[in-house]
């Protein structure tokens, strides 16, 4: 099981009776205060699963609730973090954006969220990359950082995919890129090897495209 990153406790459970002093038993308000009720016990008792259903029952009953919004936003992301943990990313995703149409400030998820979207591209971008799909790996390492600016192994990985699409055509282009990761990283002798490939691969092409101007030129 992975030591999971995410953030479980956000917001306080909360309840409010959706309609203080009711009369009716059968009711919609007291409906929703008894799922509401029955979701806590759930919680509670570590059956989380279950309590969602019951937290989705009360908002359906009483879909104006604050108190049910939350609190079905808080379990959604403590469950999203058990799914994650087990490997569930496809699950866990589903629930963090549940919890973020019902509280969407709801800073907990939306960090879990964009950790397990960065982990899953870097992921497919990793992949991508060794596969020789330079340019599918080139766009997962973009998103990445477009949720995490400051993802400093999306921005290598980033400039490697972009040396490779360069290094045929345009090899001084391919070094600059090289330039970048080794800066970003100087201890990875990979960098350094590759950036090395590009700078020799730069000064041949300069050579002959010096060579064959001049020749045009006789």
């Amino acid at each position: 099981m992975r030591v999971s990153r995410l953030t479980i406790l956000a917001l306080a459970a909360v309840f409010v009776m959706a309609v203080p002093g009711r009369a009716l038993a059968a009711s919609p308000h007291a409906m929703g205060d008894d799922a509401e009720i029955a979701a806590l016990d759930l919680e509670a008792q570590g059956k989380l699963d279950d309590a969602i259903a019951k937290h989705r029952e009360a908002i359906k009953l009483v879909p104006n609730s604050k108190a049910f919004k939350e609190n079905a936003a808080r379990t959604l992301n403590a469950a999203a973090v058990i799914k994650h943990d087990a490997n569930d990313d496809t699950t866990a995703v589903a629930y963090l954006e549940e919890a973020l149409v019902l509280v969407p400030n709801f800073k907990q998820a939306k960090d879990n969220l964009a950790l397990i979207k960065v982990g899953s591209l870097n992921t497919e971008g990793v992949k991508l990359l060794k596969s020789g799909d330079y340019a599918g790996a080139a766009a997962k390492f973009t998103e990445v950082l477009s949720l995490q600016a400051d993802n400093k192994a999306a921005k290598i990985n980033l400039d490697v995919a972009q040396a490779q699409i360069l290094f045929k055509d345009d090899p001084a282009g391919a070094a600059l890129k090289l330039q970048d990761a080794v800066t970003l990283d100087p201890t990875r002798q990979f960098l350094k090897d590759k950036l090395a490939e590009a700078q020799a691969a730069a000064d041949a092409k300069a050579a002959a495209d010096a060579k064959a101007e001049a020749k045009s030129k006789k």
